[in-house]
């Protein structure tokens, strides 16, 4: 521990600090956060936010969304509930399958999207590097990846514990002891929610969260280095708290149906390092689980139309192998490796139609297209499932290498990775109901419908990644790169249940030997099962600029300017008409350019910081068929993101409390365009955030307010069976609690 700390601080010319104060220490902490971290993060060419673990917990970040705004360009909305962690940033996201950005918590991927939503809990540092990173990460880092580090008891000992009550009944309690090579850290949060659901006059949005991760880590003689760590974390909450828009206005939130997820994840990571004489070999290897549950009511009224609920059992091995030379010439250093996953998932997804459902999603559309004179269907059924069942593998392999070349004083940095992924899926679809079209069929009928089979694909992604850094060692540095990134394909398992509601009707119009007229052209079928892989290739230049004068100020500025080239862009997109499910489509070609800056300036106590993300981003070629959107702005993304944060801090000499510290911040973002039309948006909205705390050396109090204009703009919206829902946003939220360290 004693060495890493010296190492940091002679790097800052900062005097080491006595180990009690080891957590001062972690908010410009520069210990090597990853194994692919080759360069120094102030040499690389590539855009980085580094977010602290005494700027999580003094801003109270819980999860990643609450990075939104703080980063330029980056936002994760909070709707629905933790499933729905969709990720924007440059324009570009998806609400459902793989992310645009790829997270990696003590350099182990996330493989699944719904465990985004995690707890930021004794979180070192988080660093968000912008841009395809794909030479070294691969799949779903299209626009960027989240690098997470956590507390280790190598660099930490002792006890912390933290306990806070604030709005919303919301309480979080957690603790964590680091003692010799082991560490454990726990976390308990509850929350009664904010949003009433008025059918049963309850909270729609109430959860409670449970964390427990254990870390153990050391040195096994002089040349292996041993790091393991499991991570157990379970949830359970309501959620998806829409409210329907009719005629401009916003109905009450009011659904018959029960509406929640439950997630249980286990992650079991190894870190091994090997130092040879000649070469470092890294093998980081993971186990991971996902078992979780989704119940939704997906027409989100009090009307008895149809539920989903989504069950997934999803076990996943991962293994990557880094190769660095121990020693190298000053002109040249490089990095290999290897990285591969098997996942397997087994699905359950069924969709129940319930008599309001039968006869608007059903028998009206059926009989829309018979005359009535030659009868009309009828149903007796009051309720029926069909059910969905998948069996997904996904195999991923990939070889890469970057070389770093020092030529004076600029840096050229050559990559390419060769990455190949193959899909395969086994579904069974199937619906038994019972119909009658009198006069011909007087009786009621049982008729069953079946579809099932399997789809398999697979492809080879090519990502090749170039770029130079100049130094002009006077605190400014220059840098551009080209890169390419890739967002994995798959398959619409959320589409099946139309493909079959098609395929019953017309099995039941075969079975009394009735035939309609004509084809519904929008009817989705086996070609909207599978969507391919979005590809994007980014030119980016930018600088940063930092010194640290005699007199004590600190001064940290850069700026980067982005354009992006994307191909088979993946959307979101809901079937014409009074449809039940929704899918991913490759929609064409788009492209995104803007700029993100940020600054940093501190004297003393005094600190100030400042974000910013502008983004233009919009469909070059989008046609559904009924739409041309070519122009149109890509929705879902924001425009603009701003960050203005300031703090001060008083030291005191004397008396029992050691310091006080006070910030206010203002967040805002806009304009973000809901759909592929842009005729709906939300415009620019502000949010105001204030914190104080007081340090009384083993235990410090603190209190902090969140939207304290109690702003009123809208999260979310979509669009379902034919009608348009909105989420509200949370309103003033206040926190009060304390910290304790032993």
């Amino acid at each position: 521990m004693n060495i890493a700390l010296l190492t940091a601080a002679a790097f800052l010319s900062i005097p080491p600090l006595p180990d009690g104060e080891i957590y001062d220490t972690l908010r410009t902490s520069v210990v090597t956060s990853s194994v692919k971290q080759a360069v120094p993060l102030q040499r690389l060419a590539t855009p980085v936010t580094t977010i602290f673990l005494k700027d999580i917990e003094r801003k109270g970040f819980a999860a990643p969304k609450d990075f939104s705004a703080e980063i330029p360009n980056f936002m994760i909305p909070d709707y629905g509930s933790s499933m729905t962690s969709s990720v924007y940033m440059r324009g570009f996201g998806s609400r459902i399958d793989n992310p645009v950005i790829g997270l990696y918590i003590d350099d182990v991927p996330v493989l699944n999207k719904n465990n985004y939503d995690f707890s930021l809990l004794d979180i070192r540092k988080m660093d968000l590097f912008r841009g395809p990173q794909g030479t070294l990460y691969g799949r779903n880092s299209l626009c960027g990846v989240m690098a997470v580090s956590t507390l280790s008891p190598e660099y930490v000992q002792g006890g912390r514990a933290r306990l806070s009550y604030g709005s919303g009944g919301t309480l979080n309690a957690s603790g964590s002891w680091y003692q010799g090579k082991f560490g454990v850290v726990a976390a308990f949060r509850h929350t009664e929610g904010f949003f009433t659901n008025e059918y049963d006059d309850d909270k729609c949005d109430w959860g409670n969260d449970f964390y427990i991760r254990g870390r153990y880590a050391s040195d096994f003689g002089n040349a292996l280095h041993f790091d393991h760590s499991t991570t157990v974390s379970y949830l359970n909450q309501g959620g998806y708290p829409y409210k329907q828009l009719v005629d401009g206005n916003l109905r009450p939130i009011s659904y018959n149906d029960d509406c929640g997820y439950e997630r249980l994840s286990v992650t079991d990571a190894t870190k091994l390092t090997f130092s040879l004489e000649k070469f470092t070999l890294n093998s980081i290897s993971s186990l991971q689980i996902l078992s979780d549950r989704m119940d939704m009511d997906q027409d989100f009224t009090s009307a008895s139309m149809f539920t989903l609920m989504q069950m997934q059992h999803e076990y996943a091995a991962t293994q990557e192998v880094t190769l660095r030379p121990s020693s190298h010439p000053d002109w040249w250093n490089s990095q290999s490796g290897y990285f591969g996953f098997v996942r397997f998932n087994n699905m359950d997804a069924p969709v129940t139609f319930k008599r309001d459902g039968i006869q608007t999603l059903i028998l009206d559309n059926a009989n829309a297209h018979i005359p009535p004179q030659v009868g009309q269907l009828a149903i007796s059924d009051d309720s029926f499932p069909i059910a969905d069942d998948f069996d997904i593998w996904t195999v991923n392999q990939a070889l890469y290498h970057e070389s770093y070349f020092t030529i004076g004083r600029w840096l050229l940095t050559a990559g390419i990775r060769l990455d190949w992924e193959w899909n395969h899926m086994k579904y069974d679809s199937r619906a038994t109901l019972h119909y009658a079209f009198p006069p011909r069929v007087s009786e009621y009928r049982e008729f069953t419908s079946v579809y099932d089979g399997k789809i398999r694909n697979s492809y080879w992604q090519f990502l090749p990644k170039i770029s130079a850094l100049y130094d002009t060692r006077f605190g400014l540095k220059f840098f551009g790169s080209i890169a390419k990134g890739y967002k994995s394909g798959g398959f619409n398992t959320q589409i099946f249940s139309d493909i079959l509601q098609n395929k019953l009707m017309t099995g039941v119009m075969n079975d009394m030997g009735v035939h309609l007229d004509g084809e519904d052209e929008n009817a989705v079928t086996v070609k909207n099962t599978v969507y391919k892989p979005e590809t994007s290739l980014d030119y980016e230049i930018g600088f940063r600029y930092g010194f640290n004068s005699k007199s004590g100020h600190t001064v940290n500025v850069s700026a980067s300017f982005f354009y992006i080239d994307a191909e088979n862009q993946q959307i979101t997109v809901f079937p014409a008409g009074k449809s039940t499910g929704r899918m991913m489509a490759n929609v064409g070609q788009s492209y995104s350019c803007g700029v993100e800056s940020e600054a940093f300036w501190s004297y003393k106590g005094l600190s100030l910081n400042v974000s910013y993300g502008y983004t233009h981003a919009e469909f070059t070629e989008y046609d559904d068929g009924n739409d041309d959107y070519k122009g149109n702005h890509i929705p879902y993304s924001p425009e603009q993101t701003l960050s203005l944060r300031g703090s001060y801090r008083m030291d005191f000499k004397k008396g029992i409390m050691r310091s006080m510290e006070i910030g206010a911040e203002y967040t805002g973002v806009g304009r973000i365009w809901w759909n592929e039309s842009n005729t709906r948006s939300q415009g620019w909205y502000g949010l105001l955030a204030a914190n104080v705390s007081f340090d009384f050396g083993r235990f410090s109090i603190f209190a902090r307010g969140e939207n304290l204009t109690d702003e009123d703009y809208y999260t979310f919206y979509f669009k379902s069976v034919g009608h348009e829902f909105m989420q509200r946003s949370k309103p003033a939220r206040f926190t009060a609690g304390i910290n304790l360290d032993f």
